[in-house]
């Protein structure tokens, strides 16, 4: 078998057979960059379905109605973390 060199000594085939690793190596990490863009734009949208979901549901009457109550429980909690403290 005939060596695979030209007259300047360069190994075509030994450089042909790197390249195409390396195209695999590319097209792979291309495609894992592929999968966390759309992961991330996935994550991006949940986020704003339930930043929508709570700017909705922050808005209803009984929400703004419940306000009062929900202030109070705060204010027992704090006041049961300073007794709680003093013991």
């Amino acid at each position: 078998m005939s060596e695979p060199t030209t007259t300047t000594g360069i190994d075509w085939e030994a450089r042909a057979r790197t390249a195409e690793a390396r195209v695999e190596e590319l097209a792979a990490e291309r495609a894992r960059l592929w999968e966390e863009v759309h992961q991330l734009r996935s994550e991006r949208r949940s986020v704003e379905h339930f930043q929508a979901v709570a700017t909705y549901m922050e808005g209803t009457v009984s929400w703004r109605l419940t306000s009062p109550l929900r202030l109070a429980k705060r204010l027992l909690m704090m006041v049961r973390k300073v007794l709680d403290e003093r013991r």
